[in-house]
Parts: C-alpha cells; sequence; structure tokens
C-alpha cells in the first residue's frame, strides 16, 4: 500500500521500486496489452494524461514510470498491476468481455507468493495468477529505518498489522500508531503510506482493490 507525494499501497513499493527490477518486460507488456487494444500510443497517453516520448520510452525499457503512473496505465488498460509484473497471456487477457466467471480460485501455498524487493520494503504478492480480480492481496515487510514518501492510487486499502509495529501516515490524519491485531480501511486516493516503528521490520496483510476492476466497472457504467 504505500508511498509517492502523488501516491501507492501502505508501504507498497514506489513507483520506481516496482519497476526497476524488469522495466523492459512491463513496457513489453504495455506495449502487448495496448496492441492487443488496437490502441496507438497518442489514445494511451491520452487516457492516462502521461506525455507520449515518456509511454514510448516504457514500452522500449528506456524508463520506468512510478507506481502513480503505472496504475493510470493499468487503469486505462483494464487490467491490474499483476498484469504487468508477472507474466501471462497478455493478448488473451485484453480480449476478455468481462462476462462472470464462476468457480474459479487461486491457492498460494508457502514460499511461493511472488516477491518483490526493494531497499524499503518486501512485498510478497498472493493469487498473482488470478487475472482480473477485484482485490490486490500482499504481505508487506517495512524494513525499518525508513521515513516513505506519501502515495496515492484510485480504490480502497486495508492494512492489518500481522508483526511488529507500524504508524499510518497521510496527508489528512496525525499520524496513527497499529500493532499486532489491529487494522485500518482507508480510502486509497488520500495520500499515505506506513513506517516501521523502532529498530525492527513490521509485516502487514494489505488488500487493496484492483484498478483494472475498477476502469472495469466504469466502462460498464457500475
Amino acid at each position: 500500500m504505500i508511498q509517492s507525494r502523488t501516491q501507492t499501497p501502505a508501504g507498497a513499493p514506489s513507483a520506481a521500486d516496482m519497476t526497476r527490477a524488469q522495466p523492459s518486460a512491463i513496457g513489453a507488456r504495455i506495449r502487448e496489452l495496448r496492441r492487443a487494444r488496437h490502441w496507438t500510443l497518442k489514445r494511451l497517453s491520452e487516457a492516462t494524461q502521461i506525455p507520449l516520448s515518456t509511454l514510448s520510452k516504457v514500452e522500449t525499457g528506456g524508463i520506468s514510470l512510478n507506481i502513480e503512473k503505472l496504475l493510470k496505465v493499468c487503469a486505462a488498460l483494464g487490467v491490474d498491476v499483476m498484469q504487468l509484473v508477472a507474466a501471462g497471456d497478455g493478448a488473451a487477457t485484453a480480449r476478455e468481455s468481462g462476462a462472470v466467471v464462476t468457480g474459479r480460485r487461486s491457492l498460494t501455498l508457502k514460499g511461493q507468493a511472488r516477491r518483490v524487493e526493494t531497499d524499503k520494503s518486501v512485498y510478497e504478492h498472493h493469487a498473482s495468477d488470478f487475472l482480473r480480480r477485484k482485490l490486490q492481496p500482499s504481505v508487506l515487510e517495512v524494513k525499518a529505518g525508513h521515513t516513505p514518501e506519501l502515495i496515492r492510487h484510485q480504490g480502497e486499502e486495508f492494512i492489518y498489522v500481522l508483526q511488529g509495529t507500524v504508524e499510518f501516515i497521510s496527508e489528512f490524519y496525525e499520524p496513527t500508531v497499529l500493532r499486532v491485531g489491529e487494522s485500518i480501511y482507508i480510502d486509497s486516493s488520500m495520500a499515505h503510506n506506513l513506517r516501521a516503528i523502532g529498530n525492527k521490520p513490521a509485516r502487514v496483510l494489505n488488500i487493496m482493490t484492483s484498478p483494472g476492476h475498477e476502469a472495469h466497472l466504469k466502462r460498464r457504467g457500475e
């Protein structure tokens, strides 16, 4: 969940954090999904308010997007962020009609969560193979000794402390200390983030709504 002055989930990897590991792969996925919709770069630029020249460099692996802009791209293309970070059939996903599907499930056993590690946090993404999901569940380890930038993104977010103590910081409220067993539910468009209290890392369950799902509902008028 969390991070930047414009901003993603608490303790969530920053824009650069999430894309730093594989900018070329993520750029290629964006290009694949864009072309599957028969969109030009200009159309994607207009939908996201991101300069065309920036998107061109992203697609060729020249630069990375911060998390806020990455979520804008996901919302415009109607996908969730894990469809960019994790491997999968982007073209097939792009063609999905969005009809209600029942009986699906995703099982993540111990040690199987997809890990994304940065200098400030370790993100363990669960159910990463469950495409077009409504929620994005993750277990986040917030490293000690860091004061993150505030971040914001569309949707809602739930944070539950599993281990250690964290401080929830936001643009509208005084810092709130959360201990094991305590939680907070927020409107993610409010700039926010988490930091570990003390000299030990903290672990939290972070669940946020998928930007791709929200875009899909808007297209359907829900």
